[in-house]
């Protein structure tokens, strides 16, 4: 059994690898970068019951594993999140921005990382539709 799980696992990052160009090295240093930063909020599994996360917080952190939540936001609203924090997109003011702490090169590969985590891609009608309900546009 525990062989089994082993096998699937690998095949499943082999797949991710491959259509991704995302390398399992890449990915070590990326998840790396995710519980030095990101895991304290969003959890170390992404699902946002990170350490930090409590009832005395305004927001809870996103479920990054969400995928139809993270679907509706595209890769360069994730950069912009990462790198100038939540208020940059309208979204939770305690998102705090990482632009001056992590490179761009390491934000991009953090995308992908949660793309892979959310098993999702961007969906503009799922963003056209969020926009809608926020009375961004009409």
């Amino acid at each position: 059994m525990k062989l089994k799980v082993i096998f699937s696992f690998s095949l499943l990052f082999f797949l991710f690898s491959v259509n991704s160009g995302y390398t399992e090295d890449k990915y070590k240093e990326t998840r790396e970068i995710f519980n030095w930063h990101c895991s304290q909020c969003h959890g170390s599994l992404g699902n946002g019951k990170g350490v930090n996360n409590n009832s005395r917080l305004p927001v809870s952190p996103r479920n990054l594993t969400d995928g139809k939540d993270m679907s509706q936001f595209s890769d360069s609203d994730m950069i912009r999140t990462i790198t100038k924090g939540g208020p940059s997109n309208d979204l939770s003011p305690i998102m705090p921005s990482w632009g001056n702490t992590i490179s761009k090169k390491e934000i991009k590969n953090l995308v992908l990382f949660i793309r892979h985590l959310c098993n999702c891609k961007f969906d503009p009608k799922l963003k056209h539709k969020r926009l809608q309900q926020a009375g961004k546009i009409k």
